[in-house]
């Protein structure tokens, strides 16, 4: 009997997609489902199928939950069951022909749900209680929790945080601890004893077993075919072993029940098997300074459909974009990413994002559930069939969803705005998943709460127009797709014509001032300080620095550089007008005052050999940058601001060089004083100094990093006196970290 030996584990889906991620109504609970499964069977239009116009009288009328409430819970069971994405086109465009609640209404009718598959959806809501036995049958004595209560939202958010639905333990546990009550809910109603208990001969018909396979599923004698637990169970020796009779073409009970118990086992495609032996992908860098290494696993190699999952953990401080098939159709989870720009332009099953901080996710149209759970300052753009946000602050989210988005209790400072990117193949990746462009509700929020629907609308607010800006996807790709198919809601789109007309006055003033040779570089210089200043100020120069290649960001070690020699001799650097080395050329092999006469601009750079510093304006002024041997095929290569580079200078080593730099935390050589002469990875540590007002560079060449570790935008020092940062190039005495630049 080896042959037939099964195993059968709780499916992912109905827990992480099914179960909402809050403490379920008290209606819920078994008593109630109980006399819903009778009522059920007894009335015209509620079995098998249970129609939107029933389960309201239901749900209103006899549960007392609110209409919004009940619609909530139906249209979630619908969009965790397996319809092909031009069913869920037509009915979103059903929808988005509905103009009154009444045509609303009409369209809601037809729609139906399998009744017992149903019910179990309903039992599954019981996940994330505290305690179960607790809110079924009350505290039998007093506990520490009765002396010190709390209120029902600080509960409702301890709950959100520790949300069991990724947990596949959790959903093995409380399937073994459940499952005598989980069948009880499939037997007919004649079965049962006066006061509602299942008799120890009920029988279990083999419609109610399909309806099982909502939650089970399972293989036989660990093949990698994997079946629903009705289709597991055809074959005729686990039949026998299940208490299946010829004569019924029903299950004994009792004998089915002992054999789930027996057979119930971990979900081999879970998140304990995926993180412990799944597939690890190089996708994320491990980032100089940072602890903790970043982690990505997958099984979508090996799982089936509706168990492929991707977990993303500790990505800090880098930029990662994949389209990739690996992510298609997959149940991605983020944890504790941090300092991050992750884009996952890919269709995908579902997303969570927990405790991450400080980050923008981008992700491609995501078929079923988008849920956010405490995290901090993290700008979420996405296309989903249902957003969900609990337990974060100070997060803004663009979205395009058909569902009113769900807000659960903790949530504090949300911004809600509209969707505002794109990318090439976005609308082909929208179909495929089954999402349309309406109808869009991302500024009716639901707040939801411990009993219902919430009336405190302080936890959200709509973005205004006036701070609205659309997200620039900053990747090269295929296909057809250039705007917004749909467009913007109309203030958003007025007041970015209103913005663009007024950019465009005033380029018409600057042109109309006739600014001689002179002027004109003053005000350019003026216009990139000031727009380094608003990079720094809302942390765009962060995802810009992150967008460079590793091999030429400013956090390269000196080790890895290649070394010049210390004469002049073959020191070659290529200056280019356009991108990806093309366009008109000049080459130098040794200082040069000013090259702006040979090109008009620079967007590439090749370095043949030798260190160069290169500079914005003529006479080795302006902002510098530093370049080793390598290519640079567009400016942000060199994290320029723009195209403008007009000289450039030759470092020369002599040998036996020294090194030695003095910092002042005042303008002009005063104030607080330090002096070095090796590398310093963290200013604030070492000398307890936050900020660099003047240094003297005594000795050798440095480079000053914004960030510990070597870390962020740089800026070379030769020797010379340089009273305030401007004079080495910054705009701020922000200086972390420094280093000697040595051959």
């Amino acid at each position: 009997m080896d042959k037939y030996t099964a195993c059968v584990w709780p499916r992912l889906e109905p827990f992480l997609i099914g179960v909402l991620p809050a403490t379920p109504p008290s209606k819920f609970s078994m008593h109630y489902l109980r006399k819903m499964a009778c009522y059920v069977r007894t009335r015209d239009g509620c079995f098998p199928r249970l129609g939107w116009h029933m389960w309201r009288h239901i749900a209103c009328g006899k549960l007392q939950l609110a209409e919004e409430l009940a619609w909530l819970y139906f249209e979630t069971f619908d969009l965790l069951m397996p319809r092909s994405a031009e069913q869920r086109l037509e009915w979103a465009e059903a929808l988005s022909q509905c103009h009154t609640p009444k045509e609303l209404d009409r369209q809601r009718c037809k729609l139906s749900v399998d009744t017992l598959q149903f019910l179990l959806f309903l039992y599954l809501q019981q996940l994330n209680r505290i305690s179960l036995r607790t809110s079924l049958i009350g505290e039998e004595w007093p506990s520490p929790r009765a002396r010190s209560p709390s209120s029902s939202s600080e509960r409702d958010t301890k709950i959100n945080s520790q949300n069991k639905n990724w947990d596949d333990q959790a959903h093995l546990t409380f399937i073994q601890t459940h499952l005598a009550e989980l069948l009880e809910l499939l037997v007919e109603p004649g079965q049962l004893s006066s006061s509602g208990q299942v008799l120890r001969d009920s029988q279990l018909t083999s419609e109610a077993l399909e309806s099982l396979s909502l939650l089970l599923e399972g293989s036989v004698s660990h093949s990698r075919t994997v079946y629903p637990i009705h289709k597991l169970l055809s074959r005729s020796p686990l039949q026998s072993q299940a208490g299946f009779s010829k004569l019924s073409r029903s299950y004994s009970l009792q004998q089915f029940q002992g054999f789930l118990h027996q057979a119930l086992c971990l979900n081999p495609f879970g998140i304990s098997t995926c993180s412990q032996s799944g597939k690890k992908l190089a996708w994320a860098l491990q980032v100089e300074g940072t602890l903790k290494k970043a982690k990505i696993f997958r099984n979508t190699h090996m799982a089936p459909p509706g168990s492929r999952l991707l977990l993303m953990s500790q990505v800090c401080k880098q930029t990662l974009a994949k389209d990739s098939e690996k992510l298609n159709n997959a149940n991605i989870k983020l944890h504790r990413c941090s300092e991050a720009f992750i884009y996952l332009l890919s269709p995908l099953r579902s997303v969570t994002l927990d405790k991450c901080r400080n980050s923008t996710v981008v992700l491609g149209p995501v078929g079923t559930s988008v849920h956010i759970q405490s995290c901090e300052n993290v700008r979420v753009v996405c296309v989903a069939g249902r957003l969900t946000v609990g337990g974060s602050s100070h997060c803004t989210i663009h979205a395009l969803t058909p569902t009113r988005p769900l807000l659960l209790p903790g949530n504090v400072s949300l911004t809600m705005g509209p969707f505002h990117t794109h990318y090439p193949t976005l609308e082909d990746h929208m179909a495929s998943v089954g999402l349309a462009v309406l109808p869009n509700l991302w500024d009716q929020p639901l707040l939801f709460g411990a009993e219902g629907s919430a009336t405190d609308t302080g936890c959200y607010r709509i973005q205004p127009p006036s701070e609205f800006y659309p997200l620039v996807i900053p990747f090269q790709m295929e296909g057809d797709n250039c705007e917004i198919p749909w467009g913007l809601p109309a203030d958003y789109q007025k007041a970015i014509e209103s913005r663009e007309k007024a950019i465009e006055d005033w380029q018409k003033t600057v042109k109309e001032a006739h600014l001689n040779k002179v002027q004109r570089r003053q005000f350019q210089a003026l216009v990139e300080q000031k727009f380094h200043e608003w990079l720094l100020e809302t942390g765009q120069r962060r995802e810009l620095d992150s967008l460079l290649p590793p091999a030429h960001t400013p956090s390269t070690s000196v080790d890895q550089w290649p070394s010049s020699h210390t004469s002049n001799s073959g020191q070659n650097i290529v200056f280019f007008e356009e991108k990806n080395f093309k366009g008109r050329r000049y080459e130098c092999d040794s200082d040069c005052s000013d090259f702006h006469a040979y090109l008009s601009c620079c967007n590439s750079i090749r370095v043949e050999s030798g260190a160069w510093v290169v500079y914005e304006r003529p006479n080795y002024t302006g902002n510098r940058y530093l370049l080793t041997r390598g290519e640079y095929p567009e400016y942000l290569g060199w994290m320029g601001l723009n195209d403008c580079l007009s000289s450039c200078k030759l470092i020369r080593f002599t040998s036996g060089m020294q090194y030695k730099v003095q910092l002042y935390d005042k303008p002009d050589f005063t104030g607080q004083a330090i002096e070095s002469i090796e590398d310093c990875p963290s200013v604030l540590e070492r000398f307890r100094l936050r900020e660099v007002h003047s240094c003297k560079v005594l000795d050798g060449y440095w480079i000053f990093y914004e960030h510990p570790n070597y870390r962020g935008h740089q800026y070379f020092l030769e020797k010379g006196n340089y009273r305030k940062p401007v004079d080495w190039g910054a705009v701020c005495p922000t200086v972390q970290s420094f280093r000697r630049f040595t051959e």
